[in-house]
């Protein structure tokens, strides 16, 4: 009898708890959706994103084409500082053959490297300026001296040559003389020193008493320097001397050849207080 009750006792509740199990089994299977219809919803938001990248990528286009044709955009003034020797049409010429007129095409470091096979152009800046200017900053060479290389050429600031003459071409500057093309063209650093060197020498005499006076600066290796003047093409040999004591002592010897009766010829400088005159070579 006490195990029937004990039977009984333990079978209500297994009863029971199975019930509830089933019961949590049913209420999951309920809360999940169907697997179709999940598979159905991502190929919708996969669907919506493509639409909207392809919409983005319409539109992006759209304003590209737009932005590269419209009528707003095209280049009406190039705002360019003062030249001597660069014209505003030049400019112009290199732009409009650059491509379509229109500012977000126009390719501005072309322009640049253009201008800068300009023969007086020294460096260049090109920048756009929106919705229809181009701003264009030139820096020209200033040529200070002529040199024989076959034909005449203008020397810059450093010595080097930048433009063939022409017959329209101002010859008002002094002549360097003393170095070969094939010299200035190897670009040997001993060349290009005494280059400097002469350039500094007429430059400094052409600052002194012989302002707007000298004719030509001749090197050689072995003699040195000959300063020859325009008026009465007397030669001022001042030999290897330092350029800074060369610029001296022709400084210090003009006012009295000035005062002699021939200032004609070659005046030797070489010896310290001394001029040494004698007749021309």
């Amino acid at each position: 009898m006490i195990e029937y009750r004990a039977y009984h006792k333990t079978r209500p509740g297994k009863r029971g708890s199975g019930g509830r199990a089933v019961r949590k089994k049913e209420k999951g299977r309920a809360g999940t959706p169907p697997p179709l219809r999940g598979r159905l919803r991502l190929i919708g938001w996969i669907a919506a994103g493509l639409l909207a990248v392809a919409f983005t990528g319409v539109a992006f286009a759209s304003a590209y084409s737009w932005l590269t044709r419209s009528p707003l955009f095209t280049v009406r003034t190039v705002d360019m500082n003062r030249c001597a020797n660069v014209s505003l049409e030049e400019v112009w010429a290199i732009v409009r053959g650059g491509g379509s007129g229109i500012l977000w095409s126009v390719p501005a470091k072309e322009v640049a490297r253009r201008l800068s096979g300009h023969p007086w152009v020294r460096s260049v800046s090109v920048r756009k300026s929106f919705p229809d200017r181009l701003v264009v900053r030139i820096q020209e060479r200033t040529p200070v001296a002529m040199v024989n290389l076959d034909v005449l050429h203008y020397l810059d600031e450093e010595g080097r040559p930048f433009k063939r003459l022409t017959a329209y071409d101002p010859k008002n500057l002094a002549i360097v003389t003393g170095f070969s093309r094939e010299e200035l063209l190897r670009k040997d650093p001993v060349t290009l020193r005494d280059l400097r060197k002469t350039l500094d020498l007429l430059r400094g005499v052409e600052a002194g008493s012989l302002r707007q006076n000298v004719s030509e600066v001749h090197f050689d290796a072995q003699d040195g320097y000959t300063v020859v003047t325009r008026d009465a093409g007397l030669q001022l040999k001042v030999g290897t001397m330092d350029v800074k004591e060369a610029i001296r002592r022709i400084e210090a010897a003009m006012p009295r050849i000035s005062g002699m009766s021939r200032s004609s010829g070659i005046a030797d400088l070489k010896t310290e207080g001394r001029v040494f005159m004698r007749p021309g070579e």
